[in-house]
């Protein structure tokens, strides 16, 4: 554009509208800054560039009718051609706008009468020579072909005469002689020039393997740049010296579909549909294969298959070293169910093939009768593939296996108290079950058992535990502290009182029979300080800038003492998507033992499940709560109560 700017400026300089200097090439309104070329050959291109050239409603060039409407091509806002009629005349440029007139500031000149009167042969071949005659085609610099292919060597050239080899390149439509200007005449041809394009006549295979090579036949192939699959477009093959065949190796990552060849011009030329092969006849040895063995698929055209899928399990399983065409070996992940086997081909496809895992069996039982919490031995057959074993009785009692379970391929384990007579189930280690058919004799335990119990307790705080056979339990005991107070007791459920002297810790709850035999209960319950609340009532939500909505002017100060625990109780408003809170005193001055946090800094993140935050208290937090008093500021949190233990 500068180059064109340049060149009016030079040759077409146009009028303006305004004494006052601008140095943007387009100023607005309706202007004209430069048109060309000059000279021009009559039925050439002739151009104008300004700002708002889509509003010239009429062009007059000396000699000729105006021209309007569709004589007109509107570029753009900023440009607008016309052909220049046989009939002009070298003088001003006229154009006509809803503003008034617009004059060139420069008169149109002409070329010598450059033109195209013929093109032959209209029917060509890439490699053909055609002839275009006309007048002064000694000042032609380029023959142009359809969509901008410009050739600017040719054959021969004189005044009357251009001879020109069509490329390879070339497409059908009109020609276009130029003479290379800085903004060139163009001429176009009367003709349309119908370039040949090869032909397709069949391909060596519809079912094809990836990596075997395609043979396609057909007319002037000599002129394809590519050959286009789904899935992969190939540049690298072979064409026969006729042009008659060519030979394409399909490459792996291909799926079956249309094949297309892509000519130099980009024209595309339909070469049929092909299917690519997928393994076949496929085998499994053996049939029932035991997790972490070798499994064998056999077949034709396994070499395709990239790597296997089994049922339940996520990793993806290479093929074993000495895998062929004819048969491929994996190892059965533990986790794999039975199912299919899902072969991943090289090119994205996949193919089945099903499989079953080999089951444990129960045969005996040593002892094959005997009461509950007893040991017994279990005998059978491909018992290391046991993740857990089920009962009948309440609760659906289970014992989970692991390896200390295991005596020389048998299981021995503890029949859990609250089972019951039954052929167990069987838990496998890939998350199937197996009914076993083989009855174990079990009679009810008289061992006291607790089902459930508090996760956690307070010294001096009434629980209740449920279980079985509770009613045979002469006394309970926390470590070393025995219950002395029982609200009520009974075989399925005991109240108790937590013994005050019950150290903080994790317990498992002891049981003394009346025959004196000690169990344990299998789940822990925490003995934590009793909370102590010095406030309750509801403050909130807290929010960034806001005061301290909890005064410590309401609580027992005398309460805080260094080393105590001091917690709050709270829940995080839903109308929120995150929830915080800092503590500070009143002159915003940071609480020692809350300065930092798993975050980095001195604001406390909570998820929407939170209900309470604890923290030890330091002397020096207890100084500034004392001077200061405690301020809450957050997001979103709304304070219930506070407590020391």
């Amino acid at each position: 554009m500068m180059c064109l700017v340049l060149f009016g400026c030079l040759f077409f300089a146009a009028c303006d509208n305004g004494d006052d200097e601008d140095t943007n090439q387009y100023t607005g309104g309706i202007n004209l800054n430069v048109f060309g070329p000059s000279p021009v050959a009559r039925g050439g291109i002739l151009r104008f560039l300004g700002s708002g050239m889509d509003k010239v409603t009429g062009i007059v060039i000396p000699g000729c009718d105006e021209l309007n409407g569709a004589s007109i091509e509107k570029v753009s806002d900023t440009e607008i051609r016309v052909t220049v009629p046989q009939t002009a005349q070298p003088g001003y440029v006229i154009l006509n706008t809803s503003k008034g007139e617009i004059t060139t500031k420069t008169k149109l000149t002409y070329t010598e009468p450059i033109s195209l009167e013929s093109v032959s042969p209209v029917s060509v071949k890439p490699g053909d020579v055609m002839t275009l005659t006309g007048e002064y085609l000694n000042l032609i610099k380029e023959v142009i072909f359809s969509e901008g292919v410009a050739v600017s060597e040719f054959e021969a050239q004189s005044r009357k005469e251009i001879k020109v080899k069509v490329p390879i390149e070339a497409k059908s439509g009109k020609i276009i002689i130029s003479d290379g200007g800085e903004i060139p005449n163009w001429i176009y041809s009367n003709e349309e020039l119908a370039v040949a394009i090869p032909t397709y006549k069949s391909s060596s295979a519809t079912t094809i393997k990836v990596g075997n090579t395609l043979t396609i036949t057909g007319e002037n192939l000599n002129w394809i740049s590519s050959v286009k699959f789904n899935g992969a477009e190939v540049t690298v093959f072979t064409v026969s010296d006729d042009g008659k065949t060519l030979a394409v190796k399909v490459p792996l990552s291909v799926k079956g579909g249309d094949v297309a060849m892509i000519c130099y011009s980009g024209v595309k030329v339909n070469a049929g549909k092909i299917e690519t092969l997928v393994p076949s006849q496929l085998s499994v040895t053996p049939e029932v294969v035991k997790n972490g063995s070798e499994i064998t698929i056999s077949g034709k055209d396994l070499d395709l298959v990239a790597y296997g899928a089994f049922p339940n399990v996520a990793d993806t399983i290479f093929l074993k070293q000495g895998s062929s065409a004819s048969k491929i070996m994996f190892d059965v992940p533990q986790l794999a169910q039975d199912g299919d086997i899902v072969l991943n081909l090289v090119n994205g496809e996949a193919v089945k093939v099903g499989y079953e895992t080999v089951k444990p069996t129960i045969t005996s039982f040593s002892p094959n009768a005997l009461m509950a919490g007893d040991e017994v031995t279990i005998i059978g057959t491909d018992l290391d593939l046991v993740a857990k074993i089920t009962f009948a009785g309440e609760g659906d009692p289970s014992v989970e296996i692991s390896a200390n379970n295991y005596t020389n391929g048998n299981l021995r384990i503890q029949v859990p108290p609250t089972a019951e007579t039954c052929a167990p189930t069987l838990t496998l280690k890939n998350g199937m079950e197996v009914k076993t058919s083989v009855a174990l004799s079990i009679s009810p335990s008289t061992d006291p058992t607790i089902v459930t119990m508090p996760v956690s307790a307070n010294p001096n705080q009434v629980i209740t535990v449920t279980g079985k056979n509770l009613n045979y339990v002469d006394a309970f005991y926390f470590g070393d502290n025995k219950v002395s107070y029982y609200e009520n007791r009974s075989a399925t459920s005991v109240t108790m009182q937590v013994p005050k002297e019950v150290p903080y810790g994790d317990y498992k709850l002891k049981m003394i029979s009346y025959a004196g035999d000690t169990f344990l209960s299998k789940e822990i319950i925490s003995i934590k300080p009793a909370k102590d609340y010095l406030w309750t009532g509801s403050a909130g939500p807290i929010g960034w800038g806001s005061e301290g909505l909890i005064s410590f002017t309401e609580v027992a100060l005398s309460k805080l003492k260094a080393g105590k625990t001091i917690g709050f109780d709270f829940v995080c408003d839903t109308s929120t998507t995150y929830w915080q809170i800092k503590f500070i005193g009143t002159w915003w001055t940071l609480l020692p033992s809350v300065a930092v946090t798993p975050e980095g800094d001195d604001i406390w993140d909570f998820h929407s499940t939170d209900t309470n935050f604890e923290f030890v208290l330091a002397q020096g937090d207890i100084d500034i709560i004392l001077q200061q008093g405690l301020q809450l500021v957050g997001n979103g949190v709304i304070i219930k109560g506070i407590y020391v233990k």
